[in-house]
């Protein structure tokens, strides 16, 4: 009856958080996973973790999407997290209106995702999507009493 008692607890322990990365995102080896994830804060503060499609055009991260609640979280915060094979980089979102760079996103979504990315998006380049943000590494520094812990800045 005991050890029963102590799942909750066990499973409460192992989700204590997602490690926070002490260097910056390795864009070309967040290409090479199929997807990822992308935390941002909902209004309420809680954390949204979405999985997203995302491309490395000329060595950022790169992402687009409909009108999504997490993309409504980006426009109110631009500061956001990249999660890759468990571990969350800090980044902030930088949003794309210029033609000619979405039109090179789309390409390098071509590139990555192929005849899915075809088959879904037959919009011409530049307007497959509403929305397109490139993603910046941001500058990790040590904050006072964090206990050896980094924070975006």
């Amino acid at each position: 009856m005991r050890i029963f008692a102590l799942i909750p607890l066990a499973a409460l322990l192992g989700c204590a958080g997602v490690p926070v990365a002490q260097q910056p995102i390795d864009w070309q080896m967040a290409n090479e996973s199929w997807s990822v994830h992308i935390v941002t804060l909902d209004e309420d503060g809680d954390e949204r973790v979405t999985r997203i499609w995302l491309a490395a055009v000329d060595g950022e991260g790169a992402l687009r999407t409909g009108n999504s609640r997490w993309w409504a979280n980006l426009n109110r915060d631009a500061s956001c997290r990249v999660r890759v094979n468990g571990i969350d980089y800090p980044v902030r979102a930088e949003f794309v209106g210029d033609l000619a760079q979405k039109i090179r996103i789309d390409e390098a979504f071509g590139e990555k995702y192929g005849w899915m990315e075809r088959m879904m998006f037959r919009q011409e380049r530049g307007e497959t999507h509403e929305n397109y943000a490139e993603l910046r590494s941001v500058q990790l520094q040590r904050e006072k009493g964090a206990g050896g812990r980094r924070s975006p800045r």
